[in-house]
């Protein structure tokens, strides 16, 4: 099983932080997200609610995709995440292709809030 990880900062702001992830490629998947120790999320995540920026900074989320090869079309699998309410949106992304139909890639992005 493939593995892709990427590291980056957001810097988080007085409002509301919002992450929405996105399985792409017409595959399927789905993704665990923890604020430290403390698990958010397991599913789908769209306007995941994260926290308050004060309360947020210095933390860090860990989130963990799992992307399925299903589509006849292309190997081709990817995972977008976008994240809102700090000091500007901010959207990243990753890409993989799978060496056989039918085979996964487990994605991984930790993103230390300043």
């Amino acid at each position: 099983m493939k593995r892709v990880s990427i590291d980056t900062t957001y810097r988080v702001a007085q409002g509301t932080v919002r992450l929405s992830i996105t399985i792409g490629d017409a595959q399927i998947g789905g993704s665990v997200v923890h604020l430290g120790d403390r698990e958010l999320a397991i599913g789908d995540i769209s306007n995941l609610t994260i926290g308050t920026g004060s309360a947020l900074k210095g933390q860090t989320l860990s989130i963990k995709s799992v992307v399925t090869d299903t589509n006849d079309a292309t190997n081709r699998t990817s995972v977008s995440y976008r994240l809102t309410g700090g000091k500007t949106d901010q959207s990243f992304s990753q890409t993989a292709t799978v060496d056989e139909d039918g085979d996964s890639v487990v994605y991984r992005a930790t993103v230390s809030l300043t």
